[in-house]
């Protein structure tokens, strides 16, 4: 077990939101014993740092160098399901950028998911397929500035004949991939009929996961789910465990509870 510990990197940059969230942190923490030092540049000062915004420079940088030293890091950024800018759900994450590996130590109690009202759908159809793009941001960082057509040429060959649609990062750049794209249409009704979904760690994954309709990604959390059969109940266990993983800023307490908990486990 790591000593009590907390170093928490809030940088001029960070939003209302990110100020929320580390904020609720930095108080649940320390009501919970940890010695907590706030910077706004990495100082090496904790067992754990905690950060909000996941593909940052400064960051990542940050991430890297206390994973080398062994230490942890406490990643957030905008939720899951149920996001908004402000008063909604942060997801957070364990020294890396998507928490898949932890989905298996995760409980899978109905009711932080039925919270959200969400109901599943069986979406599925013989549709096109959906091949969701990266953000500016995470094309930098994943220095992935192809990763959009080499996913196209690949379904090409595996599925002559069918039908794709980009699905760009909305308000963002288009690539010309010299297929359809879609940046507007509600992500619910997109996914209507359709037959695969394609990203590399994108929200999307979820969405799919809930529409019912089969998905391939690289990294995210539905990562988990893509070695087991792509079931009903497969997914609402899926969903249910993916719902610790978010929290809103008056739901602190809970959240260092949970994540020290798995601190502690790993």
């Amino acid at each position: 077990m790591l000593d009590r510990s907390l170093e928490v990197l809030r940088l001029p940059s960070n939003s209302r939101h990110s100020k929320e969230t580390l904020d609720g942190i930095i108080d649940a923490a320390k009501k919970d014993g940890w010695s907590v030092t706030v910077t706004d540049n990495f100082r090496r000062r904790g067992s754990v740092l905690v950060v909000y915004g996941v593909g940052g420079q400064i960051n990542n940088a940050a991430r890297n160098a206390q994973v080398a030293r062994g230490g942890r890091v406490v990643m957030f950024d905008l939720g899951y399901f149920g996001k908004k800018k402000t008063g909604g759900y942060f997801k957070v994450s364990l020294d890396t950028d998507h928490p898949p590996q932890y989905l298996g130590i995760t409980p899978n109690e109905p009711e932080r998911w039925a919270a959200h009202g969400i109901e599943l759908q069986e979406g599925a159809g013989d549709g096109p397929i959906v091949l969701v793009g990266l953000g500016p941001k995470a094309r930098r960082y994943l220095s992935l500035d192809h990763w959009e057509a080499n996913q196209l040429r690949n379904l090409r060959q595996r599925f002559p004949g069918r039908n794709v649609i980009h699905r760009s990062k909305p308000g963002k750049h288009v690539l010309n991939l010299g297929i359809p794209f879609d940046c507007e249409t509600p992500i619910a009704d997109l996914l209507k009929g359709a037959s695969l979904v394609v990203c590399r760690h994108s929200n999307v994954a979820i969405d799919a996961a809930i529409a019912g309709v089969p998905f391939e990604c690289i990294d995210g959390a539905a990562k988990w789910l893509l070695d087991k059969p792509f079931t009903r109940e497969n997914r609402l266990d899926f969903l249910r465990r993916c719902a610790y993983w978010q929290w809103r800023a008056d739901e602190s307490a809970q959240c260092w509870k949970f994540i020290t908990g798995i601190i502690d486990a790993t």
